[in-house]
């Protein structure tokens, strides 16, 4: 007899169940009073609402039996049974230069933040010279929302006695969330597919991939010659990587690389495209509407495409994201980089758009 999961994935109801109860009682012939009050109907209603619980945990019981992306804290249990653990969230740092008088003291642990409240504390006590100091400072939560812009971090969270600035001259980094139900599943199901072998390829991409931050590998063999290989690495979003991630996947790589074995761990490098366009319009249809629309079709494309690979950004694909684009009935020109043509890339290139320009045909 084999077996029926689908079952579990029915909508059901105490109302439901309690109706198949009576329909089937009276397909038997018996005549059972269920008036809403009555003896029997409290008690099908209590059998019906105790059934009901029952079932909403086979869901959950199904997730544990078989884990997949939804399974939750089963899916952890699955894994750490074959070492393979949830990646953790990763702090940033960031470098912060106050300005002031010279001579002032900058404590170690001093508080600065974003406007929105993101909080960064210094490593190291400095002392402002020439007007400023640069210091380090560590995010005081892990995620990824640390990864600030440059020039974000512009107060304190008390005052600093002949200190009247605070700034980054340079972006937040090193910050990662934890690893998301989706990803940790397409790891375990990825090492358990594709068997890994002493310093195959796959082996080093599933050491990358266990560095948080790190979404995507790719291992490029014989790189610089005999002994050789790239480990090229992305986020799980297909956008290259901070230094302070690369240099956590380069120090990964030395910790369990093969004896005698050259890796070297490298972030993807972003080939941005450019997009320009000039249409034929729905009358009402604004350019400025098809610019966005068309941004989050490619955005979305990019994400398809295939990571570690030289498949180029096809000339076509674009075409087709343009026309599928509401109020656009046709098009006149359409370049990528300057050219109507499939835009070429290496397998340690993943694809970053840049600018979007549609015109209207007649210049409108």
């Amino acid at each position: 007899m084999s077996l029926d999961f689908s079952v579990f994935s029915q909508d059901v109801s105490p109302e439901s169940i309690k109706s198949e109860m009576v329909a089937k009682l009276a397909a038997q012939g018996l005549d059972v009073d269920t008036r809403a009050g009555s003896y029997t109907d409290l008690l099908f209603s209590e059998a019906a609402y105790r059934l009901y619980l029952t079932w909403q945990q086979f869901a959950t019981l199904l997730a544990a039996a078989v884990p997949g992306e939804e399974s939750g804290p089963y899916l952890d249990k699955f894994g750490a049974q074959y070492g393979i653990t949830r990646t953790p969230a990763a702090t940033a740092y960031v470098e912060v230069t106050f300005s002031g008088s010279d001579g002032a003291v900058i404590p170690a642990g001093t508080v600065v933040q974003t406007t929105s409240g993101l909080r960064f504390a210094t490593l190291l006590a400095a002392q402002i010279e020439d007007g400023t100091a640069t210091v380090s400072a560590i995010a005081q939560e892990a995620g990824s929302q640390y990864n600030v812009e440059a020039g974000t971090i512009d107060r304190f969270l008390l005052t600093v006695p002949g200190v009247t600035e605070v700034t980054n001259l340079e972006p937040g980094a090193g910050g990662a969330d934890a690893e998301g139900d989706a990803a940790y599943y397409g790891r375990i199901h990825t090492r358990l597919s594709e068997p890994v072998a002493s310093g195959n390829p796959a082996y080093y991409e599933q050491l990358a991939l266990e560095v948080p931050g790190v979404g995507q590998a790719k291992t490029i063999p014989l790189w610089d010659g005999p002994g050789t290989a790239k480990v090229v690495v992305a986020s799980a979003d297909k956008q290259p990587l901070d230094e302070i991630t690369v240099e956590a996947v380069q120090q990964k790589m030395e910790e369990w690389r093969i004896i005698g074995a050259d890796i070297t761990a490298a972030s993807a490098a972003a080939l941005t495209i450019t997009v320009s366009a000039q249409c034929t319009l729905d009358a009402g249809t604004l350019t400025s509407a098809v610019e966005d629309e068309l941004e989050e079709r490619l955005a979305a494309l990019f994400q398809e495409l295939p990571f570690g690979t030289t498949d180029p950004v096809r000339y076509n694909q674009v075409a087709l994201q343009l026309l599928s684009c509401a109020g656009v009935v046709d098009y006149a020109s359409l370049t990528l980089n300057g050219a109507a043509a499939n835009v070429t890339k290496t397998a340690e290139q993943v694809p970053v758009l840049g600018t979007v320009t549609i015109t209207a045909a007649g210049g409108g």
